[in-house]
């Protein structure tokens, strides 16, 4: 079972991982990505890509970012890729000062604003992380920071604090949109709450600086129940989708993944109602740290960690696939893709394949993915693995990908 404590072990053991030396020598076949290009040396999580759109000279370029530790100090580096996503360059760096002596930052999204919110034009980076991990729970404080490029990515200037938990609990992955009219929307994950060892809760501001008390979007009455994870996009169409993670609710499965969709950005519907679960055309479902992004022509792509079995146990997919659903206006379109990034060996954790990310390429055709893996020895840096293929092709889990031995039948 997932629990509140688990949880804030897990962010741990991420900021761990990122502290992480490397071994003087590399075990046997401790590196098992199967296919992708390592895309930066040193300690890597919660990749985000986002291709510029309303930017002017700058649209098309696309930028990832990772959060990543040094010199006692939790930060974010922005890589850009100006070649749809064939090679990537570090350009910026975002140093809170929140994240330094030891105090750590994880958990980041990065976003563009499609439109003007406040003094912030289209165009405007946002990037937010939760900084203060890495202190006992005992000392630990948490907070959603906001901080925001007028340049690509390249300089980044502090914005303005979302939320700060009390002592000991936690406020994680921030994910933004901006609303039907206007307001700049932000949802998190929140585990300070006493009926609930984790919910989602969502809070608006118009100018990006100040923000409104937080507002429950997605809840369960079991304690134990723990929504979270979300992600948010708006179809061509107007729609907005959010992915999120269910976990301890299914039996069989930990951590599924669900949808909800909002005309205005805002109303996801009332928190206690369940969404939709997300489930593949041959019954297999996807297992935990949900990412969704749009297709140009309106479809939906979903990374994620692992891959089971309706019944449970891993399908043979699992490492080698992502969801594409080409329209999520009819219910039970989701299929498996080959995913760019393969990883031979993918039993969970808080590094192989944890939050991935995707970005349709700029004709539609290929989507660009970014995931993490240990490179040198388990237990080592975790880093980030980039690959570019196509969206559609045969069945991942056909005679090109072969199961791995330990997945489940």
């Amino acid at each position: 079972m997932v629990s509140r404590k688990f949880r804030a072990a897990a962010v741990a053991a991420v900021f761990a991982l990122l502290t992480a030396g490397v071994a003087a020598a590399e075990p046997p076949g401790a590196a098992d990505v199967e296919k992708g290009e390592l895309l930066r040396v040193g300690g890597s999580s919660y990749p985000r890509l986002v291709r510029l759109e309303h930017s002017g000279a700058a649209d098309g370029r696309v930028l990832a970012s990772m959060t990543t530790y040094a010199d006692r100090t939790g930060f974010a580096v922005i890589h850009e890729s100006r070649d749809d996503g064939a090679t990537f360059r570090q350009i910026g760096e975002i140093r809170d000062p929140a994240g330094e002596d030891e105090r750590g930052m994880c958990c980041s999204t990065l976003y563009e604003l499609p439109r003007r919110v406040g003094d912030m034009p289209a165009g405007t980076l946002l990037w937010a992380g939760t900084a203060g991990i890495g202190a006992d729970a005992e000392q630990r404080r948490s907070s959603i920071r906001v901080w925001r490029s007028d340049d690509h990515g390249r300089t980044w200037s502090f914005l303005s604090t979302v939320v700060e938990a009390p002592v000991g609990p936690g406020v994680w992955e921030p994910e933004f949109t901006v609303t039907e009219d206007g307001d700049l929307a932000v949802f998190y994950s929140d585990d300070g709450d006493p009926a609930h060892d984790q919910k989602l809760v969502q809070s608006r501001s118009s100018d990006g600086i100040r923000w409104s008390a937080p507002r429950e979007t997605v809840t369960h009455p079991d304690f134990a129940v723990r929504p979270g994870m979300a992600g948010v996009r708006r179809l061509p169409d107007g729609t907005y989708v959010m992915v999120y993670e269910f976990c301890n609710y299914d039996p069989v499965h930990v951590c599924t993944v669900w949808t909800r969709t909002s005309e205005d950005g805002w109303d996801f519907g009332p928190p206690g109602a369940l969404g939709t679960e997300v489930v593949s055309e041959t019954g297999t479902q996807p297992l935990g740290t949900p990412t969704i992004s749009t297709t140009p022509d309106g479809g939906l792509l979903l990374g994620y960690q692992m891959l089971a079995h309706d019944r449970g146990g891993l399908a043979p997919g699992n490492g080698r696939t992502l969801l594409h659903d080409p329209d999520p206006s009819t219910p039970g379109g989701w299929r498996e893709i080959p995913a760019p990034v393969r990883i031979s060996y993918n039993q969970g954790g808080t590094c192989r394949n944890f939050s991935p990310t995707t970005l349709p390429t700029a004709d539609g055709e290929s989507v660009i993915h970014v995931t993490t893996d240990f490179e040198h020895y388990i237990g080592g840096p975790c880093e980030a693995f980039v690959g570019v293929g196509p969206i559609g092709g045969a069945d991942a889990a056909g005679p090109g990908v072969p199961p791995h031995p330990l997945d489940g039948s």
